[in-house]
């Protein structure tokens, strides 16, 4: 991680260095335009859940979309595909949306 990241307070306590690390990547995350995360989680109960929610609120404050596939519940390999699929449909058209509102304060502008 970059070291000249100042730490944001977190509405955890955390003690664990796996979750640590989850939320400083989904903190970097937010900052590279061309990266999404995807985390993967054993049941969604527990750690996992409190894990996800700081996760969800990390990386919808930084405008990222949040997606957690349960590895445990995935019996074939389409499921995945499909919210892989569905994720990055999402990314596409808030891509499109954000260029859309930018032509139009352009045209605003120009008039």
């Amino acid at each position: 991680m970059d070291n000249h990241m100042e730490k944001e307070p977190r509405r955890v306590l955390n003690q664990w260095t796996y979750q640590s690390r989850m939320y400083e990547a989904a903190r970097y995350v937010c900052t590279q335009e061309d990266m999404n995360l995807i985390q993967l989680v054993s049941f969604g109960c527990g750690i996992d859940a409190i894990t996800g929610d700081e996760m969800r609120d990390i990386l919808e404050s930084g405008g990222k979309l949040y997606t957690q596939l349960k590895i445990d519940e995935i019996n074939n390999l389409g499921a995945v595909k499909i919210r892989v699929r569905s994720l990055m449909a999402a990314i596409d058209a808030r891509e499109r949306m954000h260029q859309a509102n930018a032509q139009t304060v352009r045209r605003s502008a120009s008039a």
